[in-house]
């Protein structure tokens, strides 16, 4: 029967090749003999119709296809490497693959993470890569926690955290010439922006009656840890989830001109599909972040200038 994949030994041939630039090294790590590694490598090369290796002194490297190859299936093949330990290790149902956006992860999940453990130590999570934007929730991850996640057809999306806003700044911009008395001197200085969060000012500017063309003026960045180390450092102000600052806030590193926060459409969401929730570990851990998140204490909604 006509195949369209190479298998499996062909491609962890290439892979150990790749790895040691040496065909001995290369069976050695496979347990096998040289000759076997030379076989496979010249089975895939048969199969692509293109050379993948080329001698380079007493050794041998990729070629420029070979290399392309290899780094197209590296990903896949230390994921089969992961899924067959967990399942020999007869912990599969009990290890999570979460993605998540990168502040959220370092500022509000790892310090709470201790809490999840205690509270479940059978239950081991790994995390991925955070998704793009647009892309849709990949087969082997389990769980997202995304801002402002789209609707994709058979995906759950449920707020954890991050719907509240505050107005941050350096000290040393606060101590400026143009200091901010009320909320309409804010739009004097440089407004920061998330590249998805675009309507945040907007909202926040609704919210005091605020009109002015400049509220999307500003240099915008794609992540949070950018925006809030641009206004530590003086670039601007910035308007951003009061979880990401709670630290920063209360050292002093950065002010906030206003007392409280603003409620504003955005928000940090756990998404999955529905069939994750038949695993007692993942009903444990949305069950977990979802308390976390409403554990927080209600903020006002109506700042008022600082003394």
């Amino acid at each position: 029967m006509k195949r369209d994949c190479p298998t499996i030994q062909e491609l962890l041939a290439l892979d150990a090749v790749a790895r040691h630039s040496s065909l001995t090294l290369a069976a050695s790590s496979l347990c096998v003999t040289t000759s076997a590694v030379s076989k496979q490598i010249a089975s895939l090369e048969s199969f692509l119709g293109t050379a993948l290796l080329q001698k380079v002194g007493r050794g041998v490297e990729l070629t420029p296809v070979g290399r392309s190859y290899w780094l197209k299936i590296t990903g896949s093949l230390r994921s089969l490497e992961t899924a067959t330990y967990e399942v020999r290790a007869g912990a599969d149902t009990n290890v999570l693959t979460l993605s998540c956006v990168p502040t959220f992860f370092t500022r509000w999940l790892i310090p709470r993470l201790p809490r999840f453990r205690q509270a479940h130590p059978r239950a081991t999570l790994s995390f991925s890569r955070h998704l793009a934007p647009l892309e849709n929730l990949p087969a082997h991850v389990d769980a997202a926690i995304r801002y402002n996640p789209a609707d994709y057809a058979g995906v759950v999306n449920e707020y954890i955290a991050g719907r509240e806003f505050v107005v941050i700044a350096s000290n040393e911009l606060m101590q400026g010439l143009h200091k901010i008395q009320d909320p309409a001197d804010v739009i004097s200085h440089t407004l920061l922006h998330h590249e998805e969060a675009q309507g945040a000012w907007s909202q926040w500017a609704a919210a005091h009656g605020i009109t002015h063309q400049l509220l999307i003026a500003g240099p915008r960045f794609a992540q949070y840890s950018a925006l809030i180390q641009a206004a530590r450092c003086g670039l601007g102000i910035a308007f951003v989830p009061l979880i990401l600052v709670e630290d920063e806030l209360a050292e002093g590193v950065l002010v906030t001109p206003f007392e409280g926060s603003t409620a504003v459409e955005h928000g940090h969401y756990l998404c999955y599909r529905p069939d994750r929730m038949q695993f007692p570990a993942f009903a444990q851990l949305r069950q977990w972040l979802l308390g976390e998140g409403g554990s927080q204490e209600p903020v006002p909604t109506s700042p008022t200038p600082l003394a």
